[in-house]
């Protein structure tokens, strides 16, 4: 280590112990990791001078200077030799920032880095258990009622922190056959629970319910107007229509019905027609795999003939934890999966994902590397200036069969290593625990707990100050400790009015976003016509996949910028109404702090999330239809307009953001912490009117209390550290 950080740094390497670790690093994500190896001697300046790069310090409590930044790399560098980082990730971070600085020596240093091996889920129940630990702890200190309360229901909380793992793929790419063999028993595609078309929510639980969840009116509506784009749809919905009464099934609100798994053949099978009416359905099951609080959403074969069941999918991507996709080893890469994999690459939350070949028994290993070698060469093609992408996606191979006959004792432990089952159940397991999701919620666990913690040593302390007072204070004195929490009582009032006040003023922008669309709609219509202009000028053949990509890219990049504007304003707004109410009512400031980031984390992800996606779907089936029409440039200029600025203004952004309400729900924010601080108060009124009570008994003894106390606080002192810590 001491020989590559010569090599960076040249003749500015400081004096340092290369043993060094980080106090608490779990603020840190692993692409600001990569960030902080990536500097050296002949950038460092041009680091120094980013205020993003001087936050990145600030979470780990350093300066911005080369003493510190030297010192961060070698405790990074440690973390990862201990197993606490992810290699690969770190590695694939550090090429994508190649793109501005060389990684060349920090790269290959890492990649001959001999590693411990860390199981991230021990490691996370670990941590977990250490917060467990000081929560209980705290309880059995906390004086007041409320303090007890709000850390039981926090132990609740983040003790049922659920993981959504989706998993998608093609018909025929054996999805059935690799979970099963992921929960390691033949549970989907049997005779009680069959192959199905539907979406579907596996979860734990011992009730052997199925729910379904069908249409409803609106939805089946959109599937009926989607059918004329497609023969083989419209034949379909012709036959239900000539078999079944649609009423029966598709209802104003959508019909929820329970039964029994093994009634479930008659409803979903994908043989079976009125599976076609069915939305999603949710299972449980008494599996080892899920008592891990994951729930495995099986969605349907992305080559569905039902447009509106790969939206659902789409859906359900986003609020995903984790996203698998399956792919055929000896089937290779469909122009199906080449679509789905390029608009998870370019529009996912996910920082990662992984591809899984399956049936990787029917290959061999350098097939299997060569089919890995053409699926991504041939995903760079697509990208066209954002290959890096591609470092996204990891790629393992599968043989479910040899894990499924191992759990049925046809094959012996041999086969079993073939199969890759463990390499892929430890890689999942790795990437939920060690994951965005997993590291904020400690944080947030830590940081509830940091609050609890002051306000119970600060109800000590103030019980030390009257102990040590009152044994020659006046009783007129005593109650001045009584006129400060009235007074705050009073202040309220005042900050009840402050706060509708504030968000009364704020205004809202739904205007704004109308005009921004329009313009958008413009936008696109130009560049389809500039295309058919070029297309035509040049005798060039028609690549309909090309024009309804560029649609794709320009609509969503548009929306994405205006919803970003739209986001930035409110969370603005918020913050600085947020702030003024913490500097006037400076005793309100913890309070409202708690929770306020995952309050403002909610917001953006309702803005990021009011993209209609079944009506663009509409919209690009219809362009799709109307491009290849034999018109001249002119009547198609104005087909195309009318066409775009209806479904445009169809999208209706503007009321969707209005439904957000992302005021009143500001407001209600506000208030639900009001409300508890002032429950908070009130109840501290009482325990220090009772306390004053006791004071004023002959034979009360300060001194004992007094002491005792002091040990409180020493103990919520150690805590305190234990807190800081806990990592």
């Amino acid at each position: 280590m001491q020989n590559l950080l010569q090599q960076l740094w040249q003749n500015k390497l400081q004096f340092l112990d290369f043993n060094s670790i980080f106090d608490n690093s779990i603020q840190l994500d692993l692409s600001e990791f990569a960030i902080i190896l990536s500097v050296d001697e002949t950038n460092y300046e041009r680091y120094f001078l980013l205020k993003e790069f001087a936050n990145i310090m600030k979470k780990i409590a350093l300066r911005v200077d080369i003493f510190s930044i030297q010192y961060a790399q070698i405790c990074t560098l440690n973390l990862l030799q201990k197993g606490f980082l992810n290699q690969k990730d770190l590695l694939k971070a550090l090429r994508i920032l190649e793109k501005i600085t060389n990684n060349d020596l920090i790269i290959k240093f890492i990649e001959k880095t001999k590693l411990e091996e860390k199981d991230k889920k021990a490691l996370f129940e670990t941590s977990f258990n250490e917060l467990d630990a000081i929560n209980f702890k705290l309880q059995s200190l906390a004086l007041s009622q409320t303090s007890k309360e709000n850390l039981q229901e926090a132990l609740e909380k983040f003790k049922n922190l659920e993981f959504n793992v989706a998993v998608t793929g093609v018909m025929n790419a054996g999805k059935s056959s690799l979970l099963n063999a992921l929960l390691k028993e033949e549970f989907l595609g049997v005779s009680n629970i069959p192959e199905t078309a539907n979406l579907s929510v596996l979860k734990y639980g011992k009730s052997k319910k199925a729910k379904l969840y069908f249409w409803n009116k609106k939805e089946w509506e959109h599937i009926l107007s989607n059918s004329k784009f497609s023969t083989e749809l419209e034949s379909f919905v012709r036959e239900l229509s000539n078999i079944y009464n649609i009423a029966d099934f598709i209802q104003e609100d959508g019909i929820i019905k329970e039964i029994s798994q093994e009634e479930l053949k008659e409803f979903s099978s994908a043989k079976n027609q009125i599976s076609a009416f069915i939305k999603k359905i949710e299972l449980e099951a008494d599996l080892k795999f899920l008592q891990n609080n994951i729930s495995i959403v099986d969605t349907p074969g992305l080559d569905d003939v039902v447009i509106q069941r790969e939206l659902l999918t789409k859906t359900y991507l986003k609020q995903s934890d984790f996203l698998i996709h399956l792919m055929n080893a000896s089937q290779s890469l469909t122009q199906k999966d080449m679509e789905f994999l390029v608009s998870c690459l370019l529009n996912s939350r996910l920082g990662k994902f992984l591809v899984v070949l399956t049936k990787a028994d029917l290959l061999s290993e350098e097939d299997l590397k060569e089919v890995i070698a053409y699926t991504k060469n041939s995903l760079k093609e697509r990208l066209k200036g954002e290959e890096i992408l591609i470092e996204k996606i990891d790629f393992l191979c599968v043989s479910a069969k040899k894990a499924n006959d191992f759990y049925k004792n046809l094959v012996g432990k041999e086969e079993f290593g073939q199969s890759g089952m463990e390499e892929f159940e430890r890689y999942l397991l790795n990437a939920l625990y060690s994951g965005e999701k997993s590291k904020t919620a400690l944080n947030a666990y830590k940081k509830e707990l940091g609050l609890e913690l002051v306000q119970i040593l600060s109800e000590y302390e103030m019980q030390n100050k009257l102990f040590k007072e009152s044994s020659h204070a006046t009783q007129d004195e005593n109650m001045q400790f009584l006129a400060e929490f009235k007074k705050q009582e009073r202040e309220l009032l005042n900050v009840k009015d402050d706060i509708k006040n504030s968000i009364s003023k704020l205004r809202n922008s739904q205007n704004d976003i109308n005009q921004l669309v329009l313009l958008l709609a413009k936008k696109l219509k130009e560049r389809l016509i500039d295309e058919l202009k070029y297309l035509n000028n040049n005798a060039k053949k028609l690549d309909l996949n090309r024009v309804l990509n560029m649609v794709d890219i320009t609509t969503r990049d548009g929306i994405n910028d205006i919803l970003r504007e739209v986001k930035f304003e409110n969370l603005k707004k918020i913050d600085d109404i947020k702030k003024n109410l913490s500097l006037k009512y400076d005793f309100l400031q913890a309070e409202f702090d708690s929770g306020f980031e995952d309050f403002k984390e909610g917001i953006s992800r309702a803005i990021e999330d009011i993209f209609v996606t079944d009506q663009f779907a509409f919209l690009k089936l219809e362009l799709g239809q109307m491009i290849q029409e034999k018109s001249d440039i002119f009547t198609m200029e104005k087909k195309l307009d009318e066409l775009i600025m209806k479904a445009f203004m169809g999208f209706e952004l503007d009321k969707i953001l209005e439904n957000l309400d992302i005021n009143g729900n500001f407001l209600n924010f506000l208030n639900e912490k009001l409300a508890y601080f002032e429950k908070n108060v009130k109840e501290k009124l009482r325990n220090l009117t009772n306390l004053l009570q006791n004071l004023e008994k002959e034979h009360f003894d300060f001194t004992q209390n007094y002491e005792a106390n002091l040990e409180k606080i020493a103990e919520l002192k150690e805590l305190q550290k234990d807190l800081l810590n806990a990592n």
